[in-house]
């Protein structure tokens, strides 16, 4: 089975990482680690990347990365690719380095991009690799080479310091960079796996305004991202979200109309039937999000009122005129 395609635009900006085959320290010696940061840089380089955060790890790494000509996917082939290939001969060995292919989140400008950023670079912090107040002295990230104004590559971005008042790119500003980033530091297992858990896992790091947009444009397309299953989840949930709220507000309804009216209400029964006919809805989804009990319950109202009710509802009617493949 062909891989699905991944989410790509000229304005995107996503968190990428990927972890050793098996969970192995491919990164463990720091030869490893210098080879796949001039790997990276040269990727930069070549498919015209702007680089906000890097980190590598002993058995993962951490990119964040804006691609002004869409080319994430091409980009990062090569750089798994060729490291591998480089890697592998170095160590006269053969076989799969990485877990799979890489794993990319798309991240909403602003907040959660600095949030992002400040994320990789206390990597090897919460990894206890080095402490805190030092994160900028560890040599396999971009922290390490961001205050270095005059020498630095010139794909690397900084321009996530426009969101934070306190912050500039000059030397000042790196070190009150650094004296913030040390107090965000946590030893809290708890707290670091709720960080974890926000920005590496699902399909995006924003608010819910923004994953909505993201799939409203998506929802036109023929072909479904390459996601991972919770993921794709969220996604198809936003998708018919919007879908619901387009039904509602052409029949007049509301979140208050669906609280006060029963289960079996014609209007309801129309929602269903019209976004199961336009679109991959499951029942379990209608049922929880129109209160028409158990998925079971909603196939078996629904079928029962396409094969006569249908024909003689006013909401059915109302809801012809409306396109859920382009509302």
């Amino acid at each position: 089975m062909p891989r699905k395609p991944r989410i790509e635009s000229s304005q995107g900006l996503y968190h990428v990482l990927n972890r050793g085959n098996y969970r192995t320290s491919i990164f463990e010696s720091e030869g490893a680690k210098k080879s796949f940061q001039q790997t990276l840089f040269e990727a930069c380089e070549k498919f015209s990347w702007n680089l906000s955060a890097y980190c590598v790890m002993s058995n993962h790494y951490h990119l964040c990365l804006g691609t002004p000509q869409g080319n994430l996917s091409e980009g990062m082939r090569w750089l798994q690719a060729t490291f591998a290939l480089r890697f592998n001969r170095f160590r006269r060995e053969n076989g799969h380095l990485f877990q799979g292919r890489f794993k990319s989140l798309i991240v909403e400008p602003g907040k959660h991009w600095r949030d992002l950023v400040d994320y990789i670079h206390l990597n090897p912090v919460r990894a206890g690799m080095i402490d805190g107040a030092a994160s900028g002295r560890y040599p396999w990230s971009s922290l390490f080479d961001f205050p270095k104004k005059k020498s630095r590559a010139r794909f690397l971005d900084c321009s996530w310091m426009d969101y934070d008042a306190v912050l500039e790119d000059s030397r000042g500003g790196w070190i009150r960079y650094l004296n913030l980033l040390a107090m965000r530091a946590s030893e809290d297992p708890d707290e670091i796996e709720s960080v974890d858990k926000r920005m590496c896992r699902g399909w995006c790091i924003g608010e819910e305004k923004f994953k909505k947009a993201l799939a409203e444009e998506l929802s036109g397309k023929k072909q479904a991202p390459g996601l991972e299953r919770e993921a794709l989840a969220e996604l198809n949930s936003l998708q018919w979200s919007g879908l619901l709220e387009a039904c509602l507000k052409v029949l007049g309804k509301t979140q208050n109309d669906i609280l006060r009216d029963g289960k079996s209400s014609g209007w309801k029964k129309a929602i269903a039937s019209k976004m199961r006919e336009s679109t991959s809805v499951n029942s379990a989804w209608l049922g929880e999000k129109l209160l028409m009990g158990p998925g079971r319950n909603v196939n078996s109202m629904v079928s029962y009122y396409e094969r006569g009710a249908r024909k003689k509802c006013k909401s059915a009617k109302t809801l012809e005129g409306i396109d859920l493949r382009n509302p």
